[in-house]
């Protein structure tokens, strides 16, 4: 598990990261949504530990390793997939015999390409060797920056089904930023919003329909089922699955009105277009 506590970044006096809390588990998928600007790359640079920040980073065991694909993958053009592969191996000082790096090549679909130059790739098979680099050394967090990024649909569902079939397991963390909703929607366990520096909202991917309304009044006891925010004039706003909003129809410790049903489309429209906030749960 790894554990962020407070990560804050400034650089120039302008506020990149804002104090960011943040629990990542074993065998869970993340997905980070945000616009250009909002801190997802800054916060994989983190994680990283290629940046200076401020909070900590709490690793579980220590020695967790860290496999990245951050932008566009870089190789050298004239030299083959599994050329390009040994070289970035000996580079980073990782143990891989033929063996090893045929066994990569066919888990990203590359295998019958491993002779081909990079520059012959196309865009999808680029991104897909970029993974393959990633695995290297068998990773306990892959962070895949936009994993997706000018990838026709065929390269989407490649990108996809690789996550879901070959690199998600009981023993491994992945967090993905993209701005493909739908993309995300469908392979992470749980969606993190990030605006301006700060994850605004933490929400379980459980269904394709989340309901949003105002809080008019609402019980302890209710709070721990749904998520509240609030936005800066301190009103206080609610989403949940609409399961668990069916749940709580008939409660009288919850009431509330202007009730809404977003997709994560208009939810992610309705977060990056106010100053909503998810309010933080005490135990």
């Amino acid at each position: 598990m790894i554990t962020l506590k407070n990560v804050s970044l400034d650089v120039n006096g302008n506020t990149i990261l804002k104090n960011i809390n943040l629990d990542l588990k074993k065998g869970k998928v993340y997905g980070l949504l945000g616009p250009n600007g909002a801190g997802k790359t800054t916060l994989f640079k983190t994680l990283l530990n290629t940046i200076n920040y401020k909070g900590e980073i709490l690793r579980k065991p220590d020695n967790i390793t860290i496999g990245k694909l951050i932008e566009y993958p870089a190789f050298y053009p004239n030299l083959t997939c599994i050329e390009n592969l040994k070289l970035h191996a000996s580079y980073a000082d990782i143990e891989q015999d033929d063996s090893s790096i045929n066994y990569l090549l066919r888990v990203v679909g590359l295998v019958d390409a491993k002779q081909k130059k990079f520059k012959e790739l196309s865009m999808g098979m680029k991104q897909r060797l970029g993974v393959a680099k990633a695995l290297m050394g068998s990773p306990d967090l892959l962070l895949l920056d936009e994993p997706t990024n000018g990838l026709d649909p065929m390269g989407m569902k490649d990108m996809r089904d690789l996550v879901e079939r070959n690199l998600k397991n009981k023993d491994r963390i992945i967090l993905i930023s993209s701005h493909n909703l739908n993309e995300v929607s469908l392979i992470t366990d749980t969606l993190l919003f990030m605006r301006n520096g700060e994850k605004i909202l933490e929400i379980d991917n459980e269904e394709d329909i989340y309901m949003y309304g105002k809080v008019q009044h609402i019980a302890n006891n209710v709070k721990k089922d749904i998520t509240i925010l609030e936005d800066n004039k301190k009103e206080t706003y609610f989403i949940a699955s609409e399961i668990k909003f069916n749940d709580l129809l008939a409660d009288k410790d919850f009431i509330y009105k202007d009730v809404q049903k977003l997709t994560l489309e208009n939810l992610y429209i309705k977060l990056m277009s106010s100053d909503l906030i998810e309010v933080k749960r005490h135990a």
